[in-house]
């Protein structure tokens, strides 16, 4: 019930018992009265209008693509035989936003009228959650009560990331540096080595057999071809509601397939690796293979906050990241224990890249002489293509 209804009644209630106290007579009596009977019709009629208000809303269709205005509709409708004096709505904000409306807006619907409104619906994050009208408000005609219910249908959505296109990349160590050789240049490390013969890649030139030999000692290249860039992908959900854990996981997709398309229309072979039950890789050389990479994303489905460790544990053992002429890691957050995992990872000694959504970098967490790589903070809501 408002305040100040409530001091209003309150004073002519107080009023009505003095008057049948002190002077009696039908006037006391029809003070008290009105003090009973009108918030009681009051509250019937708020009941009336939930009963009698429907509410229609629909968009184009249930999938939708983050940060794409998708056209949406709404219509209150006045099924009732009396006026709506007060009715709001209250919208879902955390994850989406209606153009052109907001909670502070009363509308008053007639008998048997409706009020129709046209805008458009934007998805901030890749996930499925509830958009559009969340809570309606209704208050009585006097101001006396304001009463606050969910409606019973609301609208959910399938959101799919943005494809974002990169014009390059703001790290130093950018691409075409994956055209420049690692230490064992695009093959898996080889364990046999042989005496150097004139013509031979001195890259290969294997230093610590050299020192035991006392002579110039090379790799065999006998390994399969790897691809240049090896991108991997952050597997745990870090947070238990929504609101904690899509932010973040909105950025991650949204970074893998910045880059990987990036790399892809330029014709530079990469490998995605992430988590399911097991290491899953994806394997792109051209715009096709990003097709289905992307289809891929739109549904992987984020688990325990420990996959992330599980995945360079099972890469380490595997030595699947081997071979590649950079690392990129897309990672929730930056830790110690994960620089140093990554570092003993990569065997190849390749560039690395550490992209990380939450925020800086503690101090032992930063890439050193003995952990080299390159750790960039991409979290907030800065667009990706100003901080990849």
């Amino acid at each position: 019930m408002n305040n100040k209804g409530v001091l209003i009644l309150t004073g002519l209630f107080v009023l009505a018992l003095v008057g049948i106290s002190f002077f009696g007579g039908p006037v006391p009596y029809i003070f008290l009265w009105l003090t009973v009977l009108v918030p009681l019709f009051c509250a019937l009629y708020i009941c009336y209008v939930i009963f009698s208000l429907r509410i229609y809303q629909k968009t184009d269709g249930r999938f939708m693509v983050s940060s794409t205005p998708s056209d949406f509709y709404i219509t209150l409708n006045n099924e009732g035989r009396i006026s709506f004096s007060s009715v709001r709505m209250v919208f879902y904000s955390s994850f989406s936003s209606v153009t052109g409306l907001d909670d502070s807006i009363v509308y008053e619907l007639p008998p048997h009228t409706s009020v129709t409104r046209r805008t458009q619906l934007l998805c901030r994050y890749r996930g499925e959650y509830l958009v559009g009208v969340k809570e309606i408000i209704v208050k009585d005609f006097l101001g006396l009560f304001t009463v606050r219910y969910r409606i019973k249908e609301p609208l959910s959505a399938v959101v799919s990331p943005a494809t974002i296109r990169l014009e390059g990349l703001k790290s130093r160590d950018e691409i075409p540096s994956a055209d420049r050789d690692s230490l064992i240049n695009r093959t898996e490390p080889d364990i046999p080595v042989r005496e150097y013969m004139p013509g031979d890649d001195i890259r290969l030139l294997h230093y610590k057999a050299s020192a035991v030999m006392q002579k110039p000692m090379v790799r065999e290249r006998t390994g399969v071809e790897k691809n240049s860039v090896a991108i991997i992908m952050e597997a745990g959900r870090h947070g238990a509601l929504p609101e904690e854990y899509l932010p973040a996981e909105d950025r991650i997709i949204g970074s893998t397939l910045a880059l990987s398309l990036y790399y892809a229309e330029r014709n530079i072979p990469a490998d995605v690796f992430y988590r399911t039950d097991r290491v899953a890789r994806e394997t792109l050389s051209c715009r096709n293979d990003y097709e289905k990479l992307y289809e891929v994303m739109r549904s992987y489905v984020f688990r325990d906050a420990g996959d992330t460790d599980r995945l360079l544990d099972e890469l380490y053992i595997s030595g699947s990241a081997a071979g590649y002429r950079m690392l990129i890691f897309i990672l929730h957050d930056i830790d110690a224990a994960k620089l140093d995992l990554i570092n003993k990872l990569n065997v190849s000694r390749a560039p690395v890249r550490i992209y990380s959504v939450s925020g800086e970098v503690t101090k032992d967490a930063r890439p050193s002489k003995d952990r080299p790589g390159d750790v960039i903070c991409i979290g907030g809501d800065v667009p990706l293509e100003d901080v990849l």
